[in-house]
């Protein structure tokens, strides 16, 4: 049986860059774009195999994984001079360190809070860093990424600390609002922090965005299992390990770390985006169901033959997603 991992993504990248030389860099970006077929785009079908390829020699979370991950996540943290179009700037909140990625030219005075995934233990890859700079290209708006603390050194209460430490220093100086987004597990505590912040009377984003997002740690939804033979990317045992990890020793079904069964009232507008072959599909139709039932307002996003983050690759399909977020944050009030 093939294992899979939570996501380490720059082996996505090495994997990437050999298959884009052998095709032609301008070709593959062009097919990965227009080309479509009844179950997805070219674009779409390439990435899940290589996804694929690339997790097929994933490894668990045993001691040796744990101890290289502590001492990965311990480095600093950079992007690839470069890589970006857009300016990039950095600073630290207490020993934090912190990504403002804005446009060179004229900028909105709105901006987006950005919570990256990787499972809770892994740094943004380079699909996350060539998302933040379309996004900023196509809004003009500057998005905020902070590198918070991971697992398995860290758990959720260090990264609560930090991210909501970091967001309430930004919100004083945006006094127009934040939009908060996250993808996967930036996703499952870009929603726990909106929670938190309506908790405890703290001003709250305009609009959140969630992207494939991590919404119950226990990952214990039984239609998991339909879609874990699906999903290229993610696997439910390492998902579980490292729910457990950044769980620490608190109540798994806590809000902070599966917000799916928070309160959901009183909450911005959320925008939901999921595919229909991915491990987070069943929790987003519970959530899109929950919210409701909860008369919290919110669009659902489900796009067939998805991947897992879909919308931060180079396809049709990713592109098409992309342009619904910039219209949600075009349009928040």
């Amino acid at each position: 049986m093939r294992k899979k991992g939570v996501g380490d993504m720059n082996r996505i990248l090495k994997a990437s860059a050999v298959l884009v030389s052998a095709a032609g860099a301008g070709a593959m970006l062009y097919a990965l774009h227009v080309i479509h077929l009844h179950n997805g785009s070219i674009g779409s079908r390439v990435a899940e195999n290589l996804i694929r390829i690339v997790n097929s020699g994933a490894e668990p979370l045993d001691q040796k994984r744990t101890n290289s991950k502590i001492e990965e996540n311990r480095k600093e943290h950079k992007v690839a001079t470069g890589l970006m179009n857009s300016e990039v700037e950095t600073f630290y909140k207490d020993e934090m360190k912190v990504f403002k990625v804005r446009p060179e030219e004229e900028m909105s005075e709105r901006s987006v809070f950005y919570l990256h995934g990787g499972g809770y233990i892994n740094q943004p890859s380079l699909f996350h860093w060539l998302f933040v700079d379309r996004m900023v290209q196509d809004t003009g708006m500057a998005f905020i990424v902070p590198i918070y603390p991971k697992t398995p050194e860290y758990t959720f209460k260090d990264a609560y600390q930090a991210v909501s430490d970091l967001y309430l220093d930004l919100i004083e100086d945006h006094p127009e609002g934040l939009a908060l987004m996250g993808d996967s597990a930036g996703g499952g505590l870009a929603l726990g922090l909106s929670q938190w912040l309506r908790s405890n009377g703290h001003p709250l984003p305009k609009l959140l965005v969630l992207i494939s997002p991590w919404l119950d740690i226990t990952v214990d939804n039984p239609e998991v299992n339909v879609y874990d033979a699906l999903d290229p990317m993610l696997d439910v045992s390492s998902l579980k390990d490292v729910g457990r990890a950044w769980s620490g020793d608190a109540d798994p079904l806590d809000y902070r770390l599966s917000p799916m069964y928070g309160d959901l009232t009183g909450l911005p507008k959320i925008g939901l985006f999921a595919g229909t072959r991915e491990i987070c599909l069943p929790d987003a139709r519970k959530f899109a169901s929950l919210l409701k039932e909860a008369h919290a307002e919110h669009v659902y996003y489900e796009y067939p033959w998805m991947n897992h983050i879909f919308p931060l690759y180079p396809i049709k399909e990713g592109h098409a997603a992309r342009q619904q977020i910039v219209k949600l944050l075009d349009e928040m009030e």
